[in-house]
């Protein structure tokens, strides 16, 4: 076992401190899945997409798309002063200063659109799709928060377990400074051995403390994610494992269905295919059916009536025929055919981008997982080399150089272990994620 003399307890006590390791009674347990609901809860990433969602389903009626009449009331009223010289037929004159003359108009008019060379329905059609890419916009945001969420909270654990090695390492260093301190006792140190063991420990307390800031700007990270103030801390309760690969034809299958770019970029085609249907619908002639009530009142202090009124409804129905415009229709046409041939290449590419990315994960994934059965078996040995160093230090047949050195190679292999755990752990998640999968990562 690695010696573990008495800790430099002022230093301790500054570490603790600032990682607020002081107050662990009054901090609250964080488990990975607490993580997940409180940042599908609170992330303000989701939250703005869920908005957006809400207002494509909003607009998603058939209103929106043109099947509903449009109705309105009017109402006008108009005042004119003006001076009249009149010569009637039968000689008689008629000279009037300021007239004044008044009208008023008011009525409902209703105006429904019965066709419009199916437009409408195309446009019902891409209020449908839009809605649908609303809800993968918001798929999209919960996967990529659940994967920062998972990968961070993974993080922090990992970092703790740096930390608890390298407090390993500055508890050796201090013992290995007060044994050469011990043998200067005895005569059989030298000054130079006790000034390098002490340089040493102070470089491992350096360390240390890097390292802990690093763990809190990992920790603000997450609380980030969550929502929450950078300073929150929790106690983290949960061991984040890896899991075993699942198969890669069954991940390719389902990515296929349900990735989210793939699934966007389908909606696109479709949109497009919709886009071309509503520009030939330009072709055909457009029939509204118009049906009113209005009332009509004029005062006149010219003319030959000084007040008349008229009121009643109106019916009717109204075509329009495009015979020439330019071409235009035809242009249209063309552009949304090209633009349907471009999503269709675009669909094509986004699904053999996503088999090679999905590959690469995989193999990546398959070789992180051998690394890590490599640098568990590579830091159990540096281990056991650190323990029968130190015992050799203690009798007098190592040098500090070399103790320095194996203990060096025993926080790498601590430090190669824990990164590759961490890549793993990434690619991993990465593979769930691009395959629709990750709601699997919420309870491992």
């Amino acid at each position: 076992m690695i010696p573990r003399s008495k800790v430099n307890i002022s230093l301790l006590l500054i570490l603790m401190s600032a990682t607020g390791w002081l107050n662990v009674n009054s901090q609250e347990s964080l488990s990975l899945l607490q993580a997940i609901e409180t940042g599908l809860k609170n992330n303000y990433s989701i939250v703005i997409q869920k908005n957006y969602a809400q207002i494509a389903g909003n607009n998603n009626t058939i209103g929106n798309a043109g099947f509903l009449p449009l109705v309105n009331i009017t109402g006008t009223q108009n005042n004119t002063f003006t001076s009249t010289h009149q010569e009637m037929f039968n000689g008689t004159v008629k000279d009037i200063d300021n007239a004044k003359n008044r009208s008023m108009n008011a009525g409902v008019q209703l105006t429904w659109t019965l066709f419009d060379g199916l437009s409408m329905f195309a446009s019902k059609d891409m209020l449908e799709i839009l809605e649908g890419s609303g809800r993968t916009e918001v798929r999209i945001a919960i996967e990529n928060t659940v994967s920062a969420v998972v990968l961070t909270y993974f993080g922090v654990i990992q970092q703790q377990k740096l930390i608890a090695v390298m407090q390993d390492a500055l508890n050796l260093s201090k013992e290995r400074r007060d044994i050469t301190r011990a043998k200067i006792g005895l005569g059989a140190g030298s000054e130079m051995q006790l000034l390098q063991a002490t340089v040493d420990m102070n470089t491992d307390s350096i360390n240390l403390i890097r390292e802990i800031s690093a763990l809190k700007q990992t920790r603000a990270d997450l609380n980030r994610l969550m929502a929450l103030d950078p300073d929150s801390s929790f106690i983290f309760t949960d061991s984040i494992n890896l899991n075993g690969p699942l198969p890669f034809d069954q991940l390719l299958a389902t990515a296929l269905q349900q990735n989210n770019d793939l699934l966007i970029a389908r909606n696109n085609l479709n949109i497009s295919t919709l886009e071309l249907k509503d520009a030939r619908s330009q072709r055909y002639p457009r029939l509204n059916f118009n049906a009113g009530y209005s009332y009509n009142q004029i005062n006149s202090q010219t003319g030959f009536a000084e007040y008349s009124h008229n009121l009643g409804p109106s019916v009717g129905f109204s075509l329009s025929y495009p015979i020439f415009d330019g071409l235009n229709v035809n242009r249209t046409v063309n552009n949304a055919k090209l633009t349907i041939n471009t999503h269709e290449n675009l669909v094509k590419d986004t699904e053999l981008s996503l088999a090679n990315d999905l590959y690469k994960l995989y193999t990546d994934y398959l070789t992180q997982l051998e690394i890590v059965q490599i640098e568990r078996i590579n830091q159990d040995v540096a281990k056991k080399n650190l323990e029968v160093a130190f015992e050799k230090y203690r009798l007098g047949t190592i040098n500090d150089i070399d103790l320095r050195e194996i203990q060096k190679k025993y926080i790498d292999a601590q430090y190669q272990l824990l990164l590759s755990q961490f890549l793993a752990k990434k690619a991993e998640t990465d593979l769930l994620r691009i395959s629709g999968e990750m709601g699997k990562t919420m309870v491992n």
